[in-house]
């Protein structure tokens, strides 16, 4: 078993910027045998499969990644991956000690902050899109950042880290199942058996959203994967996301990630 030293990733770094105590790096991998050797980092970090895939050990369990998949190993957490296809590329940002104890952040708290995978996607794409494009980028604007990823804005509610109510849960797997679907607010009340009332006062409280950007932001993150994982042109896939035409696509994509989604392809 291997020890990496904090910022460093297995695979080819063609773009890596260190500041504020993180390092975000764009990986590349091509299938080489080497990755398949069980290692642990001595940081922290969290990764976004942009292209490609590969299969993975980690808590215990076999994962195969696909494109849009997000995920954050612990430092000193032992995991593996190999079978990555000639095209993975992923964004990795590692996170030195020091600063998760600045921030006053822990392993766990991230974990649990990842279970809301798109917004942090959503965030990690505009911290490492200011970085990239920035040859000289504001430190306190990327603490701004960081801080927007790791301390994310939370509701009086969320931060006593209740469970959602039984109706809520139910709500939140319809919208995520049936998200190309015309949603009726009192057909929704019905299948989860409350008044819309409850639905109108209580949804910004436990999502963090009003209802139009909670499916926006599903739609932007079913948008993520097929930009990466198929050719489908950019018209087909807003149509295919449910967007009226491209061009409101292209606005609500940039507005969500920081990226055209032309850019984003590039990446």
């Amino acid at each position: 078993m291997t020890i990496h030293p904090g910022s460093i990733f297995l695979g080819k770094n063609q773009l890596s910027r260190s500041v504020s105590g993180c390092t975000v790096a764009l990986t590349s991998y091509n299938g080489n045998s080497s990755f398949e050797e069980w290692h642990a980092h001595q940081n922290s970090s969290i990764s976004f499969l942009l292209n490609g895939t590969h299969q993975e050990d980690l808590f215990g369990k076999k994962y195969k990644r696909v494109p849009g998949d997000i995920k954050f190993i612990p430092a000193g957490e032992l995991h593996r991956c190999n079978h990555y296809t000639v095209d993975a590329r992923k964004i990795n940002l590692d996170l030195s000690n020091i600063l998760l104890n600045e921030m006053d952040t822990s392993a766990d708290q991230i974990m649990n902050l990842l279970n809301d995978s798109s917004q942090a996607k959503f965030t990690l794409l505009k911290f490492y899109h200011e970085l990239n494009d920035n040859d000289s980028p504001v430190p306190a604007a990327v603490q701004l950042m960081l801080y927007e990823l790791l301390h994310p804005t939370r509701t009086e509610w969320q931060l006593t880290d209740k469970h959602l109510p039984n109706w809520a849960s139910r709500l939140q797997q319809i919208l995520h199942d049936e998200w190309n679907l015309p949603f009726d607010l009192h057909d929704l009340a019905k299948r989860i058996d409350v008044h819309p009332v409850t639905i109108s006062r209580y949804f910004p409280l436990y999502f963090s959203a009003t209802f139009s950007n909670y499916i926006r932001c599903i739609k932007v993150d079913k948008a993520l994967s097929l930009i990466k994982a198929t050719q489908l042109s950019l018209t087909e896939i807003a149509y295919s996301c449910g967007f009226a035409d491209q061009a409101h696509f292209t606005r609500t994509f940039k507005e969500v990630t920081g990226y055209l989604p032309k850019d984003f392809r590039k990446i």
